[in-house]
């Protein structure tokens, strides 16, 4: 911002965290099996099972837009917020059928 202290601008630096993107990747991997780290067999071979990997990344791409829609507008926190409502983007938690579903007003 500019205007901050020195002392001030350090606490801040000290607050940061990497833990809410941790915590949206690790929700990306476990909740979109097209996302999912690939397995090792058991064999010695060293063989990895890429069975739920997408053959086009482009359907990896839209399946990670809906899920970062879901996350910021439809999945509360534990003080019943969620990241859009933390932003003043949302008034609410937003339903997922309101975005599934949701039309322009055509004429």
């Amino acid at each position: 911002m500019g205007d901050y202290d020195e002392d001030h601008a350090a606490r801040l630096y000290l607050k940061a965290t990497l833990h809410p993107i941790d915590r949206y990747f690790m929700q990306v991997r476990r909740r979109l099996s097209l996302a999912e780290r690939p397995i090792g067999t058991s064999s010695k071979a060293g063989r990895t099972w890429y069975g739920y990997c997408v053959y086009q990344p482009a359907n990896l791409a839209k399946a990670l837009e809906i899920f970062r829609i879901y996350y910021n507008y439809c999945e509360t926190g534990k003080d019943g917020s969620t990241p859009a409502m933390r932003l003043g983007l949302a008034k609410g938690p937003v339903a997922p059928e309101d975005i599934l579903y949701f039309m322009l007003n055509q004429r």
